[in-house]
């Protein structure tokens, strides 16, 4: 039993204490008493004492709110967890205290009820429902605000639930809802309550509680007619509505927040919804064809007519947010493949096009103040994923490309000759051109690029268009304009040019760029020379300079983070290949900086927020790309390797989950190309096979496997002569092999990592043939997948590769040598019913030579050692030895046919039964079974 609530207001208070000692003895305190019986019960009387100080009953609050998460239903049966009765008396007095506290509590107390009312309604808390009911019929406003709170909690609950789930939720809505609509209407048909801020944020509730309720599915409860009309009435009227003025922030940024504003925005997120589900009735469930039918008749239009009125008062310099802007273009945008809503908004387009979206798309005030303010701020947002989802512009784009794309024969033409207007009156008036204008006509230009790059009579324009409107833009005076040139000229790169002249001057021009003042055209033009360079046949321009861009590159890398300024780093370096090697230690070291800068220090050993992981991802990449092109200079590895060594220790570690793969292609090149594996590289050995040994690295099995491949076949002198190598290679392929809670298709690194050994140490490690050929037959046992079957019986086939009368030794003295060729000659006289009698089994190329290999051991060992029931079917062996033989030159003879029809491309791909797989070791494979 804890102590009275007076010491724990005490303790409370001395959490808050400077002094450090006394901080720490409190918490410990409140620690030790986490589930001690009555202990959150305190906390709950101490957070609602309306006569505490404010930040004790916060203290108290946030205390109760960790430990209800924690220890309510802990999800580990031996948890700590909090006594049944103290959980009664928390259901049974909660909502009494979230209604009468104030907000810095309620914030704290609601996840309180979210934990409670997921854990224990409706089973454990009965009479929550029946309480609810009576406060939302009282005329208290605390009442009633706090009775819809906990609503929207419980529809929350199974806001992502199953139809049957929901089944529970069926008495809220039919309890609740109709008072909740009786509320709504009454509140928006009251005019003058529109000021009080209280009662507006109640109507954001409501309507989020309906928009919670209905996420998946509308209950049959509010499809009814008279009810699902009175509901879309409410939030008809909310978008038409004019936002009272009074007690909106004067400052634009913070206008958003205002509560009317809110509930505007969140009738639009319902009416989007609805739209999209039920706006055409060939697209929805037969049970939902005739209220599908309903809504796009009656109400689809309707709402479409308010949000082309509400996107009108922009025109006119209105304000609307952001957000009611990007879903008001997202129900647009749906309504143009509606036949009934786009004959609605037919006699309307140019105006939306050219008055309303297009306006949108260009650069404005906020845009300049940013980019004047803090670049890379703006850089940041125009490279977000998530700002574009909720970006107006974003929006404006997406409804242009796709009025183009469905609609193009009446609109497409108005749109592209409002847009040659727009750069022929600014060609026109030079400088004094409206600048803003011309960044929209590009951007619309560069963002219709996949239509216009495929539509007869404007593909054949583009390199004219280009020519003379977008090549000029280089020159203008506004930074924004030129980047907006250097990305559009990036994104029609790939064209083919009549005149090699303008590709090359579009292609100076993005080079120019690069040592522009201004730091977003820079960027746009690092990304936009990633385009060229990959599409130029001649990259004579760019060698002279190469120095000097790759210095700009690195310097601009310090400043922003881009996963596509990666991209460009990539294609320079495929692009130039061996040439690049003067400059690869100073690329190597800037992308390792860089990839530092992103993750936090090399030294860092807490866990870190990893921001720009794309970036970090694209740094990986660069550095792969930069030691394949070294291929041919073996020596250069050595100097990269201590730059490259800080990354690798850490990030093949637990720190590189999101990196492994990358990772491990850098230390696949460092150990394969290098002239020796170093000893530095060796000391990553042991962190692999930590890997292995834990819960992730299996995952990661395949890509593991390369370099250690390459430790064993390129240091076999050190593999062999270190104390654990060998334990090593046994305990994790023995560990994958004979665990059946791994997938079979996980497992086939293993077998493979076992013939790496025997391969590559033949006659040096006798004493792994016996438990490499326990492993494999154990497994064989039981395994259903066709490849790893091949790859476990090439494990006796490697072995009498490795030694004969050694491994014939091992299985006559383990009773398994019957078994084992038994099971092998049925795979080998195993043939597919389709595709020619081919193969069932051992199909690569690679396979078919082991077992000729193993075949041939056979065949070679002396009378004197073979058993009994092998010397009696060397007939049978030497048969399938010829069979194989035969199959492997045909299988030869048709890849380098293949080859010779693809020189240089895949080939081999369709039917798993027409795999030409070709002769590497570690090659991926397809399998009927898989």
């Amino acid at each position: 039993m804890v102590a009275s609530v007076e010491e724990l207001v005490q303790v409370l208070q001395a959490t808050l204490s400077p002094d450090v000692a006394t901080r720490e003895q409190a918490e410990a305190y409140l620690k030790q008493h986490d589930y001690a019986k009555g202990y959150i019960v305190g906390l709950m009387q101490v957070a609602s004492a309306p006569q505490a100080d404010l930040g004790i009953r916060q203290a108290a609050a946030i205390h109760l709110k960790n430990i209800s998460a924690k220890g309510w239903e802990p999800r580990k049966e031996e948890s700590a967890r909090l006594h049944d009765e103290d959980k009664a008396t928390i259901r049974a007095n909660i909502l009494e205290s979230f209604i009468q506290s104030p907000e810095l509590i309620r914030s704290q107390l609601t996840e309180v009820m979210r934990v409670a009312v997921q854990h224990d309604f409706p089973e454990r808390w009965p009479d929550l429902l029946p309480t609810l009911m009576g406060h939302l019929g009282t005329d208290d406003i605390a009442r009633v605000y706090g009775a819809v709170q906990v609503i929207q909690v419980i529809c929350r609950k199974y806001e992502f639930k199953d139809k049957d789930e929901r089944e529970v939720l069926a008495p809220v809505i039919e309890n609740a809802f109709p008072r909740l609509l009786q509320m709504l209407q009454s509140l928006i048909a009251n005019e003058a309550q529109r000021r009080d801020k209280t009662l507006a944020t109640l109507v954001k509730l409501i309507l989020k509680t309906y928009w919670n309720a209905t996420y998946l599915d509308l209950p049959a409860a509010l499809m009814r007619a008279d009810v699902f009309g009175a509901w879309i009435t409410c939030f008809h009227q909310i978008i038409g509505m004019q936002v009272p003025a009074e007690g909106q922030p004067s400052d634009r940024t913070e206008r958003k927040n205002f509560p009317w504003w809110k509930a505007k925005k969140w009738s639009l997120h319902i009416a989007n919804r609805l739209f999209s589900r039920y706006g055409n009735p060939k697209q929805v469930k037969p049970e939902y064809k005739e209220f599908a039918k309903t809504f796009k008749e009656q109400v689809s239009c309707v709402f479409l007519q308010s949000y082309m009125q509400l996107l009108a008062t922009l025109s006119g310099g209105g304000y609307l947010p952001d957000r009611i802007i990007n879903l008001a273009l997202q129900y647009l945008t749906t309504a143009l493949s509606h036949g009934n809503t786009y004959k609605l908004m037919k006699p309307h387009m140019e105006t939306l096009m050219f008055n309303v979206v297009f306006q949108i798309v260009c650069f404005n005030q906020v845009d300049a103040e940013l980019w004047e303010e803090d670049p890379q701020e703006y850089i940041r947002r125009g490279n977000d994923i998530i700002e574009e989802m909720y970006s107006p512009r974003a929006a404006a784009v997406n409804f242009l490309v796709e009025v183009c794309r469905c609609r193009t024969k009446e609109n497409m033409p108005k749109l592209m000759g409002f847009i040659v207007q727009i750069f022929t009156r600014c060609y026109e008036l030079g400088a004094n051109a409206p600048h803003p204008e011309l960044a929209g006509a590009l951007h619309c230009i560069g963002s219709l690029q996949e239509k216009l790059k495929t539509t007869p009579g404007y593909r054949e324009q583009l390199e004219p268009m280009l020519a003379a409107h977008v090549l000029p833009s280089f020159q203008s005076p506004h930074g924004h304009v030129r980047a907006k040139a250097a990305w559009c000229a990036g994104v029609y790169a790939e064209i083919e040019f009549a005149n090699p002249q303008n590709f090359m001057a579009l292609f100076a021009g993005v080079v120019n760029c690069l040592k522009d003042p201004d730091l977003p055209v820079k960027v746009d033009a690092i990304v936009s020379l990633g385009s060229f360079v990959e599409t130029a046949d001649d990259i004579s321009q760019i060698r002279p300079i190469l120095p000097q861009l790759l210095d700009e590159f690195f310097a601009l890398m310090n400043e922003v983070e881009s996963e596509e300024m990666v991209f460009t780093l990539e294609t320079i370096v495929e692009k130039f290949g061996e040439e690049i090697a003067p400059y690869a230690m100073g690329m190597t070291q800037n992308l390792v900086a860089a990839f530092w800068k992103l993750n936090g220090s090399q030294d860092q050993t807490d866990e870190d927020d990893f921001t720009g992981a794309l970036a970090s991802v694209g740094c990986l990449r660069a550095i792969a790309t930069i030691l394949e092109s070294l291929s041919a200079l073996p020596h250069m590895y050595a100097q990269l390797e201590p730059a490259l060594m800080p990354i690798m220790r850490k990030m093949l570690g637990a720190d590189g989950y999101d990196v492994y793969e990358e990772v491990l292609e850098i230390l696949s090149y460092m150990t394969y190309y290098a002239p020796a594996v170093s000893p530095a590289m060796w000391e990553l050995w042991p962190v692999l096979i930590s890997a292995l040994d834990g819960e992730y690295g299996v995952q990661y099995f395949e890509n593991i496997l390369v370099p250690m491949d390459n430790y064993i076949s390129r240091g076999t002198e050190t593999f062999l002569a270190h104390p654990t190598c060998k334990g090593d290679v046994l305990r994790v392929a023995s560990g994958v092999l004979l665990n059946n809670d791994i997938p079979e298709p996980e497992m086939l690194p293993a077998p493979k990592l076992l013939e790496c050994v025997l391969q590559n140490c033949k006659g040096r490690v006798d004493d792994c043939v016996a438990p490499y050929l326990a492993v494999a037959l154990e497994r064989l046992k039981t395994c259903e997948l066709t490849y790893l079957k091949d790859l476990l019986i090439q494990i006796v086939a490697n072995c009498l590769w490795y030694n004969a009368a050694l491994t014939l030794d091992v299985l006559v003295k383990n009773g398994a040598l019957g078994t084992a060729l038994q099971t092998w000659f049925g795979m080998l006289s195993d043939r597919t019913r389709k595709g020619g009698n081919k193969r069932k089994h051992h199909r690569r190329e690679h396979d078919k030579k082991v077992c000729i290999l193993g075949l041939v051991a056979l065949i070679q060992t002396p009378a004197q050692s073979l058993p009994a029931e092998v010397a009696a079917g060397m007939g049978q062996i030497c048969a399938a030895v010829v069979s194989l033989l035969v199959d492997l030159r045909e299988q030869e003879k048709e890849r380098k046919e293949m080859e010779a029809k693809h020189p240089g491309g895949f080939y081999g791909w369709g039917d798993d039964e027409e795999d030409f797989g070709g002769d590497e070791d570690l090659g991926d494979d397809d399998d009927e079974d898989e």
